[in-house]
């Protein structure tokens, strides 16, 4: 991942308490990331119905755009194959 700021949980990303500007993280900002984090590892299962799989694709687009906007994490996901 380039440039994001983590929590530890079941995705296993590093803890990181600033976002990318610097700043500490609130809890808001620390339960969006957490949610894009979990979004993520969960489309990473290869058992996932195709169903889920595209409704958690959709759910991920949009926690993207509010960790994107928070300055928590700058990921294109369509380079990565999401």
């Amino acid at each position: 991942m380039t440039g994001s700021a983590g929590m530890t949980g079941s995705a296993g990303v590093a803890p990181v308490s600033t976002d990318l500007l610097g700043r500490e993280l609130t809890g808001a900002e620390r339960a969006v990331l957490d949610v894009y984090h979990r979004l993520r590892a969960a489309l990473a299962r290869e058992d996932l119905p195709p169903c889920a799989a595209a409704n958690l694709r959709h759910a991920l687009a949009y926690a993207a755009v509010a960790a994107t906007d928070l300055a928590l994490v700058f990921e294109h996901l369509t380079d990565e194959g999401l």
